[in-house]
């Protein structure tokens, strides 16, 4: 199943159907395509989006990327908490939104490190950051 993670539904259904999924994301909120592939993304040392930080980071700023980050996952547990109780009753299993995503065969991730700060990445992680850009005239 080719989909757009932001909104789960692809996925429970392909997890319904046992079928393997293939997420086309630029980015989910918190960092969850981060926390579902089990990539490393300290607060301390990767900047968030909308924070506009650098990797040298003073300490004022490392703090406050680290409660852009608790702010996030706060946003986050309100925005997928309703899809909980649809994989309860649609999956018949107790899970969650990330254990969900953590089940992708493969992210096509629409990253470019040439724009954005570069983060390691997990082997089922494929950029393609640049197909979508053309030539500026």
């Amino acid at each position: 199943v080719f989909m757009d993670p932001f909104f789960p539904c692809g996925q429970i259904v392909a997890e319904h159907l046992s079928l393997p999924s293939v997420y086309l994301v630029r980015g989910l909120p918190c960092s969850l395509d981060f926390h579902a592939t089990l990539c490393p993304n300290p607060p301390s040392y990767v900047p968030r989006f909308f924070t506009r930080y650098t990797d040298r980071m003073a300490f004022l700023q490392r703090t406050g990327n680290l409660i852009a980050s608790l702010s996030s996952s706060l946003a986050c547990s309100l925005l997928y908490s309703p899809y909980d109780d649809l994989i309860k009753e649609f999956l018949q299993q107790e899970a969650t939104v990330l254990e969900l995503f953590s089940h992708a065969s493969v992210w096509l991730m629409k990253y470019d490190f040439v724009f954005e700060y570069p983060r390691p990445l997990m082997p089922n992680m494929v950029l393609i950051g640049g197909i979508s850009c053309s030539r500026e005239k």
